[in-house]
């Protein structure tokens, strides 16, 4: 699915092919628990609190695991810190099901992901897009991470539909709600030692420099800090402002503003991720001809005026219509955020670049949802869409001003192929210095 990079060693297609593997078994069993957790936790008797409780125990996690893999990155080899994560990630799964002992559970919680939040987020993905970038020539690097969200988003649907085998477990053979939960849930455990076991084949394409034993990182020190802090920051903005208008709150204002069923806001989110999955698939031809950062800039520039028009749509069909096609830009920006940043960064500190950005999109945007509970209220009006949608477009603006002279490198050498041509035929005057013989 990706060509490899030519100077890499080991199998950089094969490579390339078991991150994409490993992302969409785990993302099945994120799936799994995204629907189960909640309702599982409920029927073993923890209060809402509580359940509250551990599900930001595992965002605090996430934040902690990441930290850890940007500090001591270099201490073990990419390959042998996949294996270990996801290992630490099933034997978490484990213990949810085998007990229902709380701070048991909280440790479980804290290294297992239990809030099933996505795969944006973590200390593994950080390590996909270090790996992908190893093993994806700059040309193909974009295609690739498209391909990597691809998975993620098929993963999780296809999980959300494994979940309802707890409903065929309870109507057909009479089990307990408890004991269904348990054995639905327990896929999640295998499936995150599966994604461990396919990561053991990955070959020393995903690595770079020395293999393990390397020193610990200081992320202040690195050479690129004030690029990674800097972009890191504004993804942080964007991603809060994102979490103030998930498709929770989304479905919450279609059903309190318009009166729609759930069958009805279903079918609109099915729709809507359908078109997220086109307007992935679309990002790397668009990115080939406008470049990585204006599709970045200009797609979300547009979903986010598309988001304000939703807001203030004064009718269901036109909200719906202004919904769907926000969403055929609203995702193009995920895979060539990952490329670029990837792309600006010495392969030596890209997982620090990529443990950055996740860890600035985590933290900001872990009180974007009591944000919106805050303008909320009082009533439910469009103030969390138009004022998620204006710090967006703050965002676009500021990243497109701080970064528009920062070229990946296979756009620096088109421009000078273009720009050779055009002395060619006669068009431009090129220094002789600069020409190649």
């Amino acid at each position: 699915m990706t060509d490899a990079a030519p100077s890499a060693s080991g199998r950089p297609r094969l490579d390339a092919l078991l991150i994409y593997s490993g992302r969409g078994v785990r993302a099945i069993g994120m799936g799994i628990l995204a629907v189960l957790i909640a309702i599982y936790l409920d029927a073993v008797g923890f209060s809402t609190p509580r359940i509250g409780f551990l599900l930001g125990v595992s965002l605090v996690g996430g934040v902690a695991l990441s930290s850890m893999v940007v500090v001591a990155g270099p201490v073990m080899s990419r390959r042998n810190w996949f294996v270990l994560l996801g290992v630490i990630t099933g034997f978490s799964g484990i213990l949810l099901v085998v007990t229902d002992n709380f701070w048991l559970l909280t440790i479980g919680s804290f290294f297992g992901a239990f809030a099933a939040s996505g795969m944006h987020h973590g200390p593994i993905v950080q390590l996909e897009q270090a790996g992908l970038a190893e093993v994806a020539t700059p040309e193909q690097r974009t295609k690739s991470f498209a391909y990597l969200s691809v998975f993620s988003s098929g993963g999780r649907a296809f999980g959300a539909l494994l979940a309802g085998l707890a409903t065929v477990l309870i109507k057909i053979f009479d089990l307990e709600p408890v004991d269904a939960y348990r054995i639905t849930i327990s896929m999640y455990a295998i499936l995150n030692f599966g994604a461990a076991a396919i990561y053991m084949v990955l070959s020393s394409a995903v690595e770079t420099g020395t293999i393990g034993g390397g020193r610990f990182t200081n992320p202040l020190r690195t050479k690129s800090r004030g690029r990674i802090l800097g972009i890191s920051g504004l993804f942080g903005i964007d991603s809060m402002a994102g979490g103030m208008v998930s498709d929770a709150f989304v479905s919450f204002w279609l059903f309190t503003h318009f009166g729609v069923n759930e069958g009805t806001i279903g079918a609109v989110l099915v729709v809507a991720q359908i078109w997220n999955l086109g307007s992935i698939w679309a990002a790397p031809y668009v990115a080939r001809r406008i470049g990585l950062l204006n599709t970045m800039v200009w797609t979300q520039i547009g979903a986010n005026l598309l988001l304000i028009a939703f807001a203030l749509a004064p009718t269901l069909p036109i909200a719906i219509g202004l919904f769907i096609l926000r969403e055929l830009f609203n995702e193009m920006d995920v895979p060539t955020r990952q490329s670029y940043v990837m792309a600006i960064a010495p392969p030596d500190e890209r997982v620090v670049m990529a443990g950055a950005n996740n860890l600035g999109r985590t933290v900001f945007r872990m009180p974007s949802t009591t944000f919106t509970g805050l303008l909320w209220s009082n009533s439910v009006t469009a103030a969390p869409f138009i004022i998620a949608a204006t710090a967006k477009l703050v965002y676009d603006v500021a990243v497109y001003a701080a970064f528009r002279g920062v070229k990946p490198p296979e756009e620096d050498l088109r421009a000078s192929e273009e720009a050779e041509e055009a002395a060619l035929d006669g068009t431009t005057e090129v220094p002789a210095t600069d020409r190649t013989l």
